[in-house]
């Protein structure tokens, strides 16, 4: 009997043992179970003439999601990316912006360019949204001081300061010009350059607006011909800048051209042609180049894209938001964002970023850039001399 309750005494404390091993095991499965997904988005330019930008974009930032994701998530909590298209149209993006709103998407990459990330950052902001873009430079994107606006990308202004004084130093005894596109990038940029100009005492000689799509510069050509125009800083996107530059050379006149990083694409080299030998252009410093970049490069590169431009960027502004959910301990944007703008260093593939109140990075980021011809009579960008 004495043997029998023995007996019956270790197999309850085997059964209790093996219960609480069972309940040990399962408790982090159910709180990753019950962790919510973190919604996020990536909105840009999926088609039409920009959509390398908005490939870029996408791939960055997709795989930026699933390394995260790979490693566990954020606190157990994996993210849950979808991709959107605003066409680079201000009026698509703000009805982007509204259905991610209504479908309660709290963290956005995005958008590419200002004249879409500004009207976009008001519909986010008043529906408690965060947004980290990768590409948008206009000053006025933080100028606004929203408290949802983040950007891993440089600042016209800073583009435009950098510009103007490399043209000033660089080019000191020559006629210069500014032409904007009339957008609110092409705007934010040369405004800059001009201001920075002036503080170096060496004024412009012709300041000049286009119609964004015009076509023909005839008109713009030959004001630049009476003016006796050698250097042009010009504040647009790649389509005009092309034609202004083809249409330069096919004129007679030899001008040196400089842009903004809003010309970057490579349709550039075919609406251009020949004409784009020696083409100057301000952006950021090269982001593959960074150590902190060198494994996500890689892998990039053994699936055959080249991550150029602003794909380390869109994986980088993911990172800041996982950083900045980290630091907070909650999901809620208005904490992720005081977090992210807290001036403490946050670790990415573009070293560590660190941002001021406003969401602009502390550290300039920005370098020359010049188009040169291969012998093949294709065209590759090298860092300026």
């Amino acid at each position: 009997m004495h043997g029998l309750r023995v007996a019956v005494s270790r197999i309850l404390t085997i059964l209790a043992l093996g219960l609480l091993a069972l309940t040990t095991l399962a408790t982090p499965q159910l709180a990753a179970a019950e962790c919510p997904d973190i919604r996020m988005a990536v909105v840009g330019p999926m088609t039409g003439h920009l959509e390398l930008m908005g490939e870029q974009m996408r791939r960055g930032a997709q795989l930026a999601t699933d390394d995260i994701n790979a490693k566990g998530g954020i606190g157990g909590c994996k993210i849950a990316l979808t991709v959107h298209d605003d066409e680079a149209d201000p009026t698509t993006a703000i009805a982007v912006a509204k259905k991610l709103a209504e479908d309660r998407v709290r963290f956005v990459i995005g958008h590419y360019n200002s004249g879409t990330s500004i009207p976009a950052s008001r519909v986010y902001a008043k529906n408690n949204t965060l947004m980290v873009s990768p590409a948008s430079t206009n000053p006025a994107l933080t100028e606004f001081k929203l408290w949802n606006v983040v950007r891993t990308s440089g600042r016209d202004d800073v583009q435009g300061t950098f510009a103007a004084e490399y043209m000033a130093d660089h080019f000191p005894d020559r006629n210069l010009a500014i032409v904007s596109d009339g957008t609110p990038y092409g705007d934010g940029l040369a405004n800059k350059a001009g201001k920075a100009l002036r503080a170096k005492k060496h004024r412009e000689v012709l300041a000049a607006k286009i119609k964004q799509g015009q076509g023909d510069f005839g008109g713009l050509i030959s004001k630049m011909k009476a003016a006796k125009i050698e250097v042009l800083f010009f504040a647009g996107l790649a389509e005009d800048f092309g034609q202004l530059i083809r249409q330069t050379k096919d004129a007679g006149l030899n001008v040196q051209f400089i842009s903004g990083d809003g010309t970057l694409v490579d349709d550039l080299k075919v609406i251009a042609g020949p004409a784009l030998e020696g083409v100057l252009f301000v952006f950021s410093l090269e982001d593959r180049s960074n150590p902190a970049a060198a494994s996500v490069v890689g892998r990039f590169r053994s699936q055959g894209f080249e991550p150029e431009a602003y794909t380390l960027k869109s994986y980088a502004a993911v990172q800041v938001i996982a950083k900045g959910l980290e630091m907070a301990g909650v999901q809620a944007p208005r904490a992720v964002a005081a977090s992210i703008k807290s001036g403490r260093p946050i670790p990415t593939v573009l070293g560590d970023l660190t941002f001021d109140t406003k969401g602009d990075r502390l550290k300039r980021d920005t370098a020359m850039y010049v188009w040169t011809k291969q012998s093949n009579g294709d065209f590759i960008t090298e860092a300026a001399k």
